[in-house]
């Protein structure tokens, strides 16, 4: 068998699937193919990063799915990076990943690097933009009062699979100058910097810092 593998770089959100194997300590090999490579399109049809190819050769996209699945498969390694399937903390989990994908990320974040970032490909669409930075502080002002509630992370005392997707969209609001108004919330900042402070998010972010700098010259993608 071939060792576990992600595909896909970390400057995307292949990131996030990174830090998880890192908080997991798996060993893997880390293949940072860029999105509609032909490497990709062999396991994901719709040409995306990241991907998950498991040692007997079962493979998967969907960064979210795949940090769930990684964390429901490698319990005995760590159990409380996804919680139990059944459990209301699940319930919780299931609902805060949700809003952080079908929300946060796909209608918010990823609607500016559509069509502002890569209008020129998909249409630049200035209102849509602008709509979707205010729905992208609407949305964030729930999972910062989940924080608020529940803290010191998202479920409660337990660093999760969650946090790391939420870091990864913090961290993408940042970079396109939507970070103004939860920069201002000291709660937040102090959540950020914990997170960060994780050994495994330092040593996948330096594998970002490295990529990045060999992707600095090239044309930007039109996936993530």
């Amino acid at each position: 068998h071939l060792p576990l593998r992600i595909i896909g770089g970390a400057s995307f959100r292949s990131f996030r699937c990174l830090w998880m194997l890192e908080e997991l300590g798996i060993p893997y090999n880390h293949i940072p193919a860029l999105p509609g490579s032909d490497e990709v399109f062999r396991y994901n049809p719709l040409g995306k990063i990241p991907v998950l190819i498991e040692e007997d050769g079962f493979s998967m996209y969907e960064s979210s799915a795949i940090n769930t699945f990684l964390g429901d498969r490698h319990r005995d390694i760590n159990h409380s990076l996804i919680p139990l399937p059944g459990t209301n903390l699940r319930g919780r989990y299931e609902q805060t990943v949700s809003v952080l994908t079908s929300e946060m990320d796909s209608q918010a974040l990823w609607i500016h690097r559509k069509h502002g970032d890569l209008g020129h490909i998909f249409g630049a669409v200035p209102d849509a933009v602008e709509h979707a930075r205010k729905y992208f502080n609407k949305t964030n002002r729930s999972l910062m009062k989940q924080l608020k509630e529940e803290g010191p992370y998202l479920l409660g005392k337990h660093f999760t699979a969650a946090d790391i997707l939420y870091v990864h969209c913090l961290e993408w609001s940042s970079m396109i100058g939507w970070a103004e108004k939860w920069k201002a919330d000291e709660s937040t900042v102090r959540y950020l910097a914990l997170c960060r402070s994780r050994p495994a998010y330092a040593r996948v972010a330096e594998v970002r810092r490295r990529e990045s700098k060999k992707l600095s010259g090239q044309a930007p993608t039109s996936k993530l």
